[in-house]
């Protein structure tokens, strides 16, 4: 674990639950039930961590 890097995990971590989070409360602006919400919320969490993953690793020098 020498050159383990613990703020990449974190990071994708925190944007995930951030997207949840804003999805939801813009589901419940317009008006969706809250199951609704909660399933666009998953859906955008999901997606969110998929492109924020590929965005680190994109730029992650070879080894």
């Amino acid at each position: 674990m020498k050159r383990y890097n613990f703020f990449r995990p974190l990071i994708i971590l925190l944007v995930a639950f951030a997207t949840n989070n804003l999805a939801k409360l813009i589901c419940a602006a317009f008006g969706a039930t809250q199951e609704t919400a909660e399933s666009v919320g998953v859906i955008a969490m999901v997606l969110a961590a998929l492109f924020a993953y590929t965005r680190m690793n994109r730029n992650r020098p070879k080894r």
